[in-house]
């Protein structure tokens, strides 16, 4: 059993010389060369292109300049025909709120359940409960009540319970 010997084995690569190709794939290798440098027009078409760009550029700053130029004086011709709203008079002294009594009530006003399916097929229970609300202020020294109701529903989802 002989060992290996990398050293050994890099001499002996480098006094190896290649062997010459064939006339056969240096033919083909030309034929392929040939095919690929025939679009040499396709420079003269790229080197075209940054010139219509540039054309382009030039008529395109100068119109947004314009446009910008254009809506500017449309922006203030508009704001100067705007009237001026009338600032409110501070010389009357409005008289504040002062609530000696402060009502907040909640009433129920139904309650139920209700069960249906989720778009799985599986049944869901929901306990719905209608509630109102009620705030009342009173300023007895103005002679004064404010009230507001909000009705409310509530809807909660209830797990079946299972035996």
């Amino acid at each position: 059993m002989s060992e290996f010997d990398p050293g050994q084995f890099e001499k002996e690569l480098q006094t190896l010389r290649p062997a010459k190709p064939s006339p056969q794939l240096l033919e083909q290798i030309r034929v392929q060369l040939r095919a690929e440098s025939k679009p040499a027009s396709d420079p003269v078409r790229l080197a075209r292109f940054p010139l219509r760009w540039n054309l382009a550029w030039r008529w395109l700053v100068p119109a947004s300049a314009l446009a910008a130029i254009a809506a500017l004086v449309l922006f203030a011709q508009s704001a100067a025909r705007r009237p001026e709203t009338p600032q409110p008079r501070t010389a009357l002294k409005q008289p504040t709120l002062k609530a000696d009594k402060v009502e907040i009530d909640r009433q129920l006003v139904a309650d139920f359940d209700t069960i249906t399916e989720t778009p799985g097929g599986r049944p869901m229970r929901f306990r719905c409960e209608q509630w109102l609300d009620r705030v009342r202020l009173r300023d007895s020294a103005a002679g004064l009540t404010i009230e507001r109701t909000t009705p409310r529903v509530e809807i909660v989802p209830v797990r079946f319970e299972t035996y």
